[in-house]
């Protein structure tokens, strides 16, 4: 029975930091590299829930990973998406942007969108907004925030992608109050983020 659960932890932890590697090194995305671990190491089997490990084990590869692998480049790619994300978000005080995913928990690298929520009670205001300032953006996968869905577009803006969703003000503080304050945050307001640029220390083994 030990070598059972043995193996069945063996699987879920492999899958994980296959998916991780997927990350990194590839640009997948968090669904796209799950799946394609699961396909490498399962074949067509179909695997229980309880073998397949969750985002945040896979984060937590991700990590490793990046430590082990990637500390000479992945810091520094961190900073510059922060920097440039900071510079989007001081452009659009009026829609009082929320940032989310790896650019505010650290993973972010050179492969990585910068994710924001915007809010307007008019969505057609983000649009003439970006229309004004000559952004193309696109429609593109719903944003997806604490649960919830919002229509988004994708643009480049200084050599960077981003994805930005549209809700309406009322979502907004319900959205920063499920905050995970916890060691590594997962969205933020502006200043959330110019407190994480400012006092970042990498996870032992990154160097800055």
């Amino acid at each position: 029975m030990d070598e059972f659960f043995e193996a069945h932890d063996d699987l879920r932890t492999e899958i994980a930091m296959t998916a991780a590697r997927l990350i990194a090194e590839d640009g997948y995305d968090y669904p796209s590299a799950k799946a394609k671990a699961i396909k490498q190491l399962a074949g067509k089997s179909r695997l229980p829930k309880d073998r397949i490990p969750s985002d945040l084990e896979i984060q937590d590869e991700l990590r490793a990973y990046q430590a082990l692998y990637l500390s000479d480049t992945q810091p520094a790619q961190l900073q510059s998406l922060r920097t440039v994300a900071l510079e989007f978000m001081a452009q659009i005080p009026e829609f009082e942007p929320i940032i989310y995913g790896a650019v505010v928990n650290g993973t972010a690298s050179d492969h990585s969108d910068i994710h924001l929520i915007v809010f307007s009670d008019d969505p057609k205001e983000i649009d003439y907004w970006l229309f004004n300032h000559n952004l193309q953006a696109e429609p593109c996968d719903d944003a997806l925030l604490a649960g919830k869905t919002y229509p988004a577009v994708a643009f480049q803006w200084k050599r960077r992608w981003f994805k930005l969703g549209v809700a309406t003000p009322t979502h907004r503080r319900g959205l920063l109050n499920r905050n995970n304050q916890d060691e590594f945050p997962f969205q933020t307001d502006r200043n959330g983020l110019q407190a994480l640029f400012d006092t970042y220390n990498p996870p032992a083994g990154l160097s800055t």
